[in-house]
């Protein structure tokens, strides 16, 4: 009995010293390392560079509303515009490749919001459009820094995290699948707010009536479309009055066709 107690603990010794090196392996990447698998799994660099101009079209759901048409467009070097036509309005995140924009205008209670989503926009990650690659290819540049911060879940799945660092604007965290390093997640960090949001005003909120809302942009249902794989799901943080039915929630879009290297009017991102 003592001898097969002591086999068995032998072979669970066996066991964990087979599994450490692995795991160390995967804490030993650093940021540069874990962008560069990821620009691999999708494609590489090469396939990357060929594509100058990309168009997503496909439909986004909100709230309890009917699915809305919705169309990404990007191109060379950081240009992007996003529009969703819901009912009764449309709304626009453009970067023009200097400054961001949102449209429509929302009141001076939702600064916040819409300054948060300006800066997702100027760091060039907020979709999976040609700026996210020009923003990751400068992996090795002095305009940003990549430091890895670990690992965590993702809806599940083991991810590595990646803080980008930029010499000007907003620090993200990039999330990358542990198993294929897809892109997986980027959060964007915070906004403090009033918590009624359905009525937008003028007014002041005290601070005991303030909430926090973590932004983030999540992708899935990856696809290999003209040599790289790119997501055909994304899911986008919003809060009213974006939002009728509830203060803060998702936008889920999916996507059912790419383009690429097509002609885009200049106009789209003004």
């Amino acid at each position: 009995m003592k001898e097969l107690v002591r086999f068995c603990c032998a072979l669970i010794l066996l066991a964990l010293l087979a599994t450490t090196p692995v795991a160390d392996e995967k804490d030993k990447l650093s940021g540069a390392e874990i962008i560069g698998k990821h620009i691999a799994a999708v494609g590489g660099r090469a396939a990357l560079a060929k594509i100058k101009s990309r168009v997503a079209i496909g439909t986004a759901k909100k709230d309890s509303d009917a699915a809305i048409p919705v169309a990404i467009m990007s191109e060379v070097p950081n240009h992007l515009s996003a529009i969703y036509q819901f009912e009764g309005f449309n709304w626009y995140l453009v970067f023009d490749g200097s400054k961001p924009s949102v449209r429509p205008v929302l009141t001076r209670a939702a600064a916040p919001i819409t300054h948060k989503y300006e800066e997702m926009l100027t760091s060039g990650t907020m979709f999976n459009d040609i700026s996210l690659y020009n923003v990751l290819n400068q992996a090795e540049s002095s305009e940003i820094t990549f430091e890895a911060k670990g690992m965590k879940k993702v809806r599940g799945k083991q991810a590595y995290v990646v803080e980008t660092k930029p010499n000007k604007g907003l620090p993200v965290r990039l999330y990358f699948d542990a198993d294929n390093f897809m892109w997986l997640r980027t959060d964007y960090g915070s906004v403090h707010i009033t918590k009624d949001l359905g009525g937008f005003t003028n007014a002041i909120g005290a601070k005991d009536e303030e909430t926090t809302f973590d932004f983030y942009v999540e992708t899935s249902d990856f696809k290999e479309v003209d040599g790289v794989k790119l997501p055909f799901r994304f899911e986008i943080v919003a809060t009213a009055p974006i939002l009728k039915q509830k203060s803060v929630g998702t936008i889920v879009t999916t996507i059912s066709e790419y383009r690429h290297n097509i002609s885009i009017d200049p106009k789209m991102f003004q």
